[in-house]
């Protein structure tokens, strides 16, 4: 057939796409089928398919019909299974591929009366997309057909669907009626450009579709449902689950993950990811080789996954590489601490860190906090029982008790310590930065210098209390003292008797400012900048003793202090909470550090802007 225009006209209807039109106009001027016509009217039917306007365009002039009004409706293939409507671009999975879909009922409404029905019954746009189940009109569960490769590649209705008149009506009576998802009616909406809830519209359409059916599909049948084994219409129940909780954004979508979670049959593996926890949903984003970026869903499942289980620290986790673990297993964190497990769990019991029952369990089914995890692991390694002090010090029993009475060495308190198996203990950096003092203290020499003795020699012959004689030793009021070189600590101190005998008893409790700096877990160069006087006041407050390098702080400068401030890491640990719930909860109430993190070099806050919340 050969004519300048196609006479009499047929219209493009609203709603169908190109090829249903061309197989409409191939009915209505020919009686016949698509492919003839096209071939007749110098049309190729693939570039038609594709959406290309070299085929579109030419045949809208030979029907008299606007090409905008049908490109409007044309989805144009981008070329790598990509393809795009109007705003929103997709792949090839978001629509139906080689299966065509059709409610009977609209087709029987078109053809109804006409003497050439072909010419009249249209396929619909939105029957092209998978998320699109059921007839927004009839409310009927669309029917899937399909044939060989070119039947399906046109989508001829003609061929696809031989039933006309009574025949459609029967299988739309056949079919129970259900309303469409509120995820279909996004989805139409979305591409005849009517927004939807922000976290949705926050990322490309197909992304939000998939993220919806997904999280639904695992909520509605469980995680061990596979996705291949899901029917159309429960996938469409799946949309409807899972939108539930997408419409309301991210808030809305970490308490399904938490529904999830608390669902899951197996909660010990919670110190190990697992598939049958998060199902198919953390199947598909935990896929190294992922064709379509996920978006924001995978970022949400991430950190539910950092915050409810134990992740190992440089682990790759959904697409992230090198990421910092939030709990770790006490197995776990104990063998990367290197501290014994079954002890760091009393310890951690005692500290309030865990429950009773949680303390009844395997350490290797057990999460902890990581920081706070690391920050009790690390007191526990640095817990030097006092039964170890005399050897570690070469001291006698008495000199060790003399230098705890005097507060030259501070016990820890007990904080679940005794159940790890310590009775009694001091911090073993205090140990090290006493036995460095000796050394900075005391002159150097190979032989004892006549009339210069030890310590416990010096007691014996002035009969003063060797409490006295250390807190003269270290508090600088002492002119003449040395040390041994082969000789290390205690023992190889040398002093004047004459010296010592003339002592009298001074009571100076307290600490150097380099010890209660340790004590207060605050770093040597923010220690110094909170006793200069920087920040207007001087936080923690010394005095100066004559003598002495180091300025002193006394016991009451450290409960004042304590009593107003405390770090990031006490606070961890007092108010018995996970970091990120304390971060949440600070940021919640506006609470900020006291001093610029980045001036003083450490994190302080005062504790009369702390939250009531908190408990402390």
């Amino acid at each position: 057939m050969t004519m300048d225009k196609l006479y009499p006209s047929l219209s493009f209807a609203h709603g169908e796409t190109p090829l249903s039109w061309a197989a409409r106009l191939a009915a209505f001027h020919t009686g016949g089928g698509l492919r003839p016509f096209l071939n007749d009217m110098d049309v190729p039917l693939m570039r038609l398919a594709g959406g290309h306007a070299d085929a579109i365009r030419p045949l809208c002039e030979l029907a008299g019909q606007d090409h905008k009004v049908v490109e409007y409706n044309t989805i144009r293939s981008l070329g790598r299974m990509r393809f795009s409507l109007r705003c929103e671009v997709f792949s090839k999975e978001f629509m139906t591929g080689a299966v065509t879909r059709f409610c009977p009922a609209c087709l029987a409404e078109d053809e109804s009366g006409a003497n050439r029905p072909h010419a009249r019954r249209r396929a619909r746009l939105n029957w092209l997309f998978t998320p699109v189940r059921i007839c927004p009109h009839h409310q009927l569960p669309l029917i899937q057909r399909r044939r060989d490769a070119w039947d399906n590649k046109a989508r001829e209705l003609r061929v696809l669907v031989p039933e006309t008149g009574a025949e459609l009506l029967a299988l739309a009576a056949s079919s129970p009626k259900r309303p469409p998802s509120p995820l279909q009616d996004y989805v139409i909406g979305l591409l005849d450009g009517v927004k939807g809830p922000e976290w949705l519209d926050g990322q490309g359409i197909e992304q939000a579709v998939r993220a919806t059916e997904v999280l639904g599909a695992v909520l509605k049948f469980g995680a061990d449902a596979k996705g291949g084994g899901l029917k159309e219409l429960e996938w469409d129940e799946a949309g409807r689950t899972g939108w539930v909780y997408v419409s309301g954004g991210q808030a809305s979508i970490r308490e399904a993950l938490d529904v999830i979670l608390a669902d899951a049959r197996h909660p010990a593996t919670r110190c190990q990811i697992r598939d049958r926890t998060y199902g198919m949903l953390y199947s598909w984003l935990a896929r190294t080789k992922l064709s379509k970026e996920p978006g924001p869903i995978r970022g949400i499942l991430r950190e539910h996954i950092l915050d409810n289980f134990d992740v190992k620290a440089g682990q790759p986790l959904l697409g992230k590489s090198g990421v910092q673990p939030r709990h770790r297993n006490i197995a776990s964190l104990a063998a990367s601490e290197g501290v014994h497990d079954v002890a760091f769990k009393d310890v951690l019991r005692a500290k309030g860190v865990i429950q009773e029952d949680e303390a009844k369990r395997p350490a290797s089914h057990v999460l902890v906090d990581y920081e706070i995890g690391k920050a009790v692991a690390a007191e526990m390694k640095r817990a030097v029982a006092v039964t170890l002090l005399p050897k570690i010090l070469n001291a006698s029993r008495p000199m060790v008790a003399a230098l705890i009475d005097e507060g030259l060495l501070t016990p820890l308190h007990d904080g679940g310590l005794k159940l790890g198996k310590i009775s009694r203990a001091v911090d073993r950096e205090h140990v090290d930065a006493l036995l460095a003092r000796i050394e900075r203290i005391a002159t150097p020499v190979a032989d004892a210098p006549e009339n210069l003795v030890s310590l416990a020699k010096s007691a014996e012959i002035s009969r003063k209390k060797i409490q006295l004689i250390l807190s003269a030793v270290f508090g600088g009021r002492l002119q003449r003292v040395m040390r041994l070189e082969k000789k290390p600590g205690l023992s190889g101190l040398l002093v004047d008797p004459r010296e010592v005998k003339s002592l009298t008893p001074r009571g100076r409790p307290g600490m150097s400012a380099g010890l209660a700096f340790m004590m207060l877990g605050i770093g040597a160069v923010a220690g110094k900048r909170l006793i200069s006087g920087q920040f207007c006041e001087r936080v923690l407050k010394t005095v100066s003793v004559p003598g002495e390098g180091d300025a002193w702080v006394t016991p009451a400068a450290m409960a004042c202090f304590r009593s107003r401030y405390v770090t990031f890491k006490s606070l961890l640990i007092e108010a018995k909470c996970k970091q990120p719930q304390l971060k949440q909860m600070l940021a919640a109430h506006e609470v900020t550090p006291a001093f610029d993190p980045k001036t003083l070099g450490a994190i302080l806050y005062r504790r009369a802007d702390l939250p009531e919340s908190l408990g402390i």
